[in-house]
């Protein structure tokens, strides 16, 4: 393999249905009328706000923040190489690749343990082995990262989207 594709780097094919499965573990995280521009392979997602701005949500941390002012700027910085090494992992995700490790249909990477909980945070720098890298279903790791962080488990499930902008 010599280059990754954006099929390998992101999941932009949300149904509605999805959208409010795999948002759900983040009630009282992401308020709000918000709808999916994609999710990064490792299940950030970045989401896009009526009021044209886009935001992401980190599930390593559980930080919601704004990523840009509005789409055109957010889509002009993905196309960007530094922008794809930073917020889309995608050198882990052709090492990933090279291990054998390649997520089907509605499935990401998920690491072991979660950062969370004492693993290495790549957002930040730290090294993963690939050894630590699983492949399992989005909402399975939506709920894991949730979880981990103490996220949302008072709020009711299906809050956090109307699944529209």
């Amino acid at each position: 393999m010599s280059r990754l594709t954006w099929a390998d780097l992101l999941i932009d094919d949300v149904s509605p249905e999805q959208f409010r499965a795999w948002l759900a573990p983040w009630a009282g995280t992401v308020n709000g009328r918000v709808a999916p521009a994609f999710l990064s392979k490792f299940g950030f997602w970045f989401l896009r706000r009526p009021e044209g701005h886009v935001e992401m949500l980190d599930v390593f941390t559980g930080q919601l923040h704004r990523a840009a002012h509005s789409y055109d700027e957010f889509m002009r910085e993905v196309n960007e190489q530094w922008w794809q090494e930073v917020y889309l992992l995608s050198e882990l995700v052709f090492q990933l690749h090279a291990a054998g490790k390649v997520p089907g249909p509605g499935q990401c990477y998920a690491l072991a343990p979660h950062p969370a909980l004492g693993g290495p945070n790549p957002a930040n720098g730290d090294a993963v082995d690939p050894r630590f890298v699983v492949v399992t279903d989005v909402v399975v790791w939506q709920s894991i990262c949730a979880q981990s962080l103490g996220v949302g488990q008072d709020a009711e499930p299906g809050a956090p989207a109307d699944g529209g902008a």
